[in-house]
C-alpha cells in the first residue's frame, strides 16, 4: 500500500527585513522595524505543515559541515522539523542564504546558492528515495517522473519565477504532474499571456490540473470547460513569505485525504492564508482543525 509524501529540496534560511520605509537607494541604509531568521520556503514548508497535519514525510535535502548547514541543522531542531535525509556528500555548502525584503502587498528576495540540488543525485537514487509514497514533489527528471506514475504516484509541482522560462522548457516534466501551482506572475510568465486566466487555459495544453495562485483573492482552475474561482479567506496579513508553500501543503492534504478537488483547493486557500498572519513561513500555528471545512 503507498502511502506518505516524499520530496527532495534543498533548505534555505531566510533572513526577514520587514516593515521597511522603502527599499534602500544606492549607498544608502535603512532600517527595518521587525527581523527575523528563519528555515526559508520551498518544499521544506510543505513537508513540515503535513508533518503538523499527521501526514507521513519523507523529506530529502543536502547538508554539508559548513556554517549555513549547521545553522540550518539548528532552526530544523528549533521547528521540530519532521526526520530530515541527508543525501549530500560531498565538501560544499549547499544551503541557500536568502535576505527577504516583506511587505504586506509583496516581497523580493536575495539569494545566494553554490547549486548543489537534485542534479548530484542519479535517476535511480531519486527514484528510490520517492517510491512508495502515495503522493511526491515533483523531482525534474522525466525518467524518475515515467516510473513514479507507473507505479500509481500522484504528483504535484510547484515552481518559482524565472525570467525567460517557459511552459515548454518543462514540458516534459509538466505532462507527468496531476496538479500545478504556479502563482499569477509565474504563470504568466511561462505561457508569455497578460492575463491568469489567459495563462491558466495555456497551462491547461501542457499539464493536467493547473492551478493558478492570485494572491489574497485566492485562485483559480479549470474544471469541466469553466473556469472556478476559490476566494480566499479574509485574514490580517503580516507577510506573503511561505504563501505558495503553505498553499500547496493544504492541497496535499485534501488530496492525501481522497477530498474533492473543489475541497482540496478550498484547504489549499485556507491553509495559504492563514500562514500570511505572522512573519516567516512558519510562525503562524495551524492545525488540522483549523483547516477543517
Amino acid at each position: 500500500m503507498m502511502k506518505g509524501v516524499s520530496m527532495i529540496s534543498p533548505l534555505t534560511i531566510d533572513c526577514i527585513f520587514g516593515n521597511m520605509p522603502r527599499y534602500p537607494k544606492g549607498g544608502e541604509e535603512l532600517y527595518a522595524s521587525d527581523f527575523k531568521m528563519t528555515l526559508g520556503g520551498g518544499s521544506c514548508v510543505t513537508a513540515y505543515r503535513l508533518n503538523c497535519m499527521k501526514i507521513p514525510v519523507k523529506f530529502g535535502t543536502f547538508l554539508g559541515e559548513g556554517t549555513l548547514s549547521n545553522l540550518a541543522r539548528y532552526l530544523c531542531n528549533e521547528l521540530s522539523f519532521p526526520q530530515i535525509y541527508n543525501l549530500y556528500v560531498g565538501n560544499r555548502d549547499p544551503v541557500i542564504f536568502s535576505s527577504v525584503f516583506s511587505s504586506t502587498a509583496d516581497r523580493g528576495i536575495l539569494s545566494y546558492n553554490v547549486g548543489v540540488d537534485e542534479n548530484v543525485l542519479s535517476d535511480d537514487e531519486i527514484y528510490d528515495f520517492l517510491k512508495g509514497s502515495k503522493i511526491c514533489v515533483a523531482p525534474k527528471r522525466e525518467e524518475v517522473l515515467k516510473a513514479l506514475k507507473e507505479d500509481g504516484t500522484k504528483i504535484v509541482y510547484d515552481v518559482h519565477y524565472e525570467e525567460g522560462l517557459t511552459a515548454e522548457s518543462i514540458s516534459e516534466i509538466l505532462k507527468y504532474v496531476d496538479f500545478f501551482t504556479p502563482n499569477a506572475k509565474e504563470s504568466m510568465e511561462l505561457t508569455k499571456t497578460k492575463t491568469p486566466e489567459d495563462a491558466l487555459l495555456v497551462l491547461c495544453d501542457y499539464t493536467k490540473q493547473p492551478i493558478v495562485k492570485i494572491g489574497k483573492n485566492g485562485c483559480l482552475t479549470k474544471i469541466g470547460k469553466d473556469i472556478r474561482y476559490f476566494i480566499s479567506p479574509n485574514v490580517n496579513c503580516v507577510d506573503t513569505t511561505g504563501a505558495g508553500d503553505n498553499f500547496l501543503a493544504g492541497l496535499v492534504y485534501g488530496i492525501y485525504k481522497n477530498e474533492s478537488l473543489e475541497n482540496s483547493i478550498k484547504l489549499a486557500n485556507i491553509a495559504g492564508a492563514y500562514s500570511t498572519e505572522a512573519f516567516g513561513c512558519y510562525d503562524f500555528y495551524y492545525d488540522l482543525n483549523d483547516i477543517e471545512l
